[in-house]
């Protein structure tokens, strides 16, 4: 998932694929001073970048500059001040976002719970730096050897930023590669959690709602770039210019609070 927005012009707003621009700047003239914010209405953190082009002003941070948005904020930006008061200022602004907040940190204490059924006990078919797709930046997902159809909880809890639900096939032909049916959630660290190859029209819940740990989610599938049924699972994050990294995390089992391994079978507790 990747999702970002370029927007130019003298506080000119343009809408990208909604009819009303999810993350905005505008600015708010004082007596001395101009006072420029930004809005996040999305349901996920956010990063932006507002450069600004100025004429007999001076900003009080450096531009461009590259902040951080909690969901559903308002932030202020920079605050610009008049040179030479007798004279004209002027100043033109551009900005652009991405899903993702760059600054956040993942809580390395936390551990996960599988994301199945209590009780149940399924095989790692593939680990982290698997041969067969888990390289680069998918090195730190996790492969779950299941049936279709087999229920899926949330490993964390947190909130659902997006879903897709609509495909129905699979294979390893690069044509699948963008087809798989997912959820993913956004974390109280500013981490995304997502769980791939679900089913046909396997998702049990939607956008913008609250999940706890062990939440029924869907179930799994085949869908996407997909040797066979499995769930595939990574926790990720934002990096500079809006691309996603893996990240290493930890599962409860009965064995410990340990690093899945490869062709190793995991009972959730």
């Amino acid at each position: 998932m990747k999702f970002s927005l370029f927007i130019a012009g003298l506080f000119l707003l343009v809408s990208f694929i909604q009819e009303k621009p999810s993350v905005e700047v505008y600015n708010v003239e004082k007596e001395n001073s101009i006072e420029v914010y930004a809005k996040n209405t999305n349901l996920y953190p956010v990063t932006i970048e507002v450069d600004i082009d100025l004429e007999n002003l001076s900003s009080s941070k450096k531009l461009p500059v590259v902040e951080g948005m909690a969901p559903d904020s308002e932030k202020l930006i920079t605050e610009l001040t008049v040179k030479k008061r007798d004279k004209r200022w002027s100043l033109g602004t551009t900005y652009k976002y991405h899903m993702g907040n760059i600054f956040s940190r993942h809580n390395d204490n936390y551990v996960y719970r599988l994301p199945y059924q209590l009780g149940a006990e399924f095989k790692v078919a593939q680990a982290y730096n698997g041969d067969f797709s888990h390289k680069g930046k998918l090195a730190y997902s996790i492969d779950f050897d299941m049936p279709e159809g087999t229920p899926v909880y949330s490993a964390r809890s947190g909130v659902v930023v997006e879903t897709q639900e609509s495909y129905s096939e699979g294979g390893t032909d690069e044509y699948f590669q963008d087809k798989a049916n997912f959820v993913t959630v956004v974390h109280k660290d500013g981490t995304f959690a997502e769980y791939s190859h679900l089913k046909l029209n396997g998702i049990a819940v939607s956008v913008g709602q609250r999940i706890r740990s062990g939440q029924l989610l869907g179930y799994s599938g085949a869908t996407g770039y997909a040797t066979g049924p499995h769930l595939h699972f990574h926790v990720k994050k934002v990096v500079k210019g809006g691309d996603f990294i893996t990240i290493p995390v930890k599962f409860s089992t009965q064995k410990g609070a340990i690093r899945l391994k490869e062709k190793e079978s995991y009972k959730a507790l």
